[in-house]
């Protein structure tokens, strides 16, 4: 069977905006591509955010080559790993396949946004034949080998009664045996590009790896346990090895982005992977930056990852009041937000801060105290929006039937989108969206600003945009630029010499 694989993108107004280019590639849509292969289909991958960055984000053109590839292609299935804001795309990219190859070109939707709404995902497009429930590699190899049907679990299909959805899939323990993501199917040479966004802000040659599948925890915002499902799967050292040594050798990356939901979810495992990183010597060669748990992290830990080229940790600190962090399950307290800050400066690393606001209760007290948090630990990244429902999260299922009826996918987005007002505060919607303007105002993007004339990997061009930016800022609000949440020089980058 000829298959193709597709990562679609959010609408054009939510995406792009402002600089962010993403070039990481999805993980886990090669490693369906891999186990495909190994079962014999041709494969092909397409990332429309890569395509349409190449193309100087002329969407006309993109969606002509998108066209052209169905055209000589010649699908027998296309399969779209699809984010919310990506549905609008999703669909029509659907209706494409079947008008293009024909109408027995079987298209099928995975991931978060489909695994969380699946009935609603059918309704909403008459071209999708089925949806791929949670982890989706063995489902659409069942599905490639012998056709959509009942007896394959993990899928949703449709009926001649409605909707009809197959037992669950077991999870795959051994994630290892799915095998490395088929990364000669991608444009190895464009992910790897010296960027200042896969590693945020630095400009470095790096390549993003996973180690891992899930979270301990589970917020009542996130919608990433749908396709990962509850607690941790872990790759073997030998296999995490294997890919680091490979990112260095074949692709010459000298950073490497761990994307895992949280790289500390076995204490001993991370410091195995360090110890390794050690042992081979690829911490003189090679920096790393990962996302953790706020009550993962402790001294002795930090100062082994430093050593082994950990530069930079991500930390979904959200809220700096107990109040908030409790009322969407983190399983935090500000008080552990602000000890993972002191470790974090005292080993040495970059600080990135993952902040949301809009937060269940939230109350004015509530926001001014993750605004002082922000002040005291001074991130060198600041990473912030408003929260969103996001479908098939607790968060989602708490909206009442008819406001969950009137959401509109292409405003799910990372940036602030005008007239997409759902507020779960305990503010009055006025006032939270005018505070919500001003922390983005005043806070969040001269914040950004700065970071990026800090930390390089702009053109001149821009860096002289930002710097006038920043001066109309500081002329116009002297106090508030003096009270910028941000380190004016970041820890070292360099590499270990011991």
């Amino acid at each position: 069977m000829k298959i193709l694989l597709i990562l679609p993108v959010a609408p054009r107004t939510s995406w792009p905006k402002g600089l962010f280019r993403v070039r990481t590639f999805d993980t886990r849509l090669a490693c369906a591509a891999a186990v495909l292969q190994r079962g014999g289909h041709q494969v092909r991958i397409l990332q429309r955010e890569a395509q349409l960055i190449k193309s100087g984000f002329d969407r006309e053109r993109a969606e002509m080559e998108l066209r052209r590839l169905i055209e000589e292609y010649r699908p027998d299935m296309v399969v779209q790993s699809v984010a919310t804001p990506a549905m609008p795309e999703a669909a029509r990219i659907a209706r494409w396949a079947k008008q293009i190859a024909g109408s027995h070109v079987l298209n099928v939707l995975c991931g978060t946004h489909p695994s969380g709404v699946p009935e609603l995902t059918l309704s909403e497009s008459e071209d999708v034949d089925m949806i791929a429930l949670g982890e989706y590699e063995l489902t659409l190899r069942d599905v490639a080998d012998c056709g959509p049907g009942a007896d394959i679990p993990g899928l949703m299909l449709r009926g001649p009664g409605g909707p009809i959805r197959t037992p669950d899939r077991a999870a795959v323990q051994d994630i290892d045996a799915l095998g490395p993501p088929a990364c000669e199917l991608l444009d190895m040479a464009f992910h790897t590009q010296p960027n200042p966004w896969t590693i945020r802000y630095l400009n470095l040659r790096s390549v993003n790896i996973r180690t891992s599948r899930g979270c301990p925890n589970r917020c009542a915002f996130c919608a990433e346990h749908l396709v990962s499902g509850v607690g941790v799967r872990f790759h073997s050292l030998d296999y995490v090895m294997d890919q680091v040594r490979h990112a260095c050798e074949r692709w010459g990356v000298d950073a490497v982005h761990f994307e895992d939901d949280t790289l500390g979810a076995d204490r001993t495992r991370l410091l195995a992977i360090c110890e390794a990183m050690r042992r081979e010597g690829l911490h003189r060669r090679l920096r790393w930056d990962c996302l953790m748990r706020v009550d993962q992290v402790d001294a002795e830990l930090l100062a082994v990852m430093k050593a082994a080229g950990c530069i930079q940790i991500e930390y979904g600190f959200e809220s700096g009041s107990d109040g908030a962090l409790k009322r969407v399950g983190k399983n935090a307290t500000a008080e552990q937000n602000r000890r993972a800050v002191r470790l974090t400066r005292e080993a040495g690393i970059r600080l990135f801060a993952d902040i949301m606001v809009g937060l269940p209760g939230e109350t004015r007290e509530d926001l001014d105290a993750t605004l002082r948090f922000l002040r005291w630990a001074r991130p060198e990244i600041l990473s912030a929006g408003r929260l969103l429902p996001m479908p098939g999260t607790a968060l989602y299922h708490r909206l009442p039937e008819p406001v969950r009826g009137s959401l509109a996918w292409e405003g799910f987005s990372y940036t602030p989108q005008p007239g997409f007002q759902i507020n779960f505060t305990a503010l009055p919607d006025e006032d939270f969206e005018r505070w919500y303007r001003n922390f983005y105002r005043y806070v969040v993007s001269p914040h950004n600003a700065r970071a990026l004339l800090r930390d390089g990997g702009l053109t001149e061009e821009t860096r002289t945009q930002f710097r006038r930016r920043l001066r109309r800022f500081t002329c116009r609000h002297p106090l508030r630029a003096l009270r910028l949440p941000i380190t004016r020089k970041s820890p070292t980058c360099g590499y270990p010499t011991a």
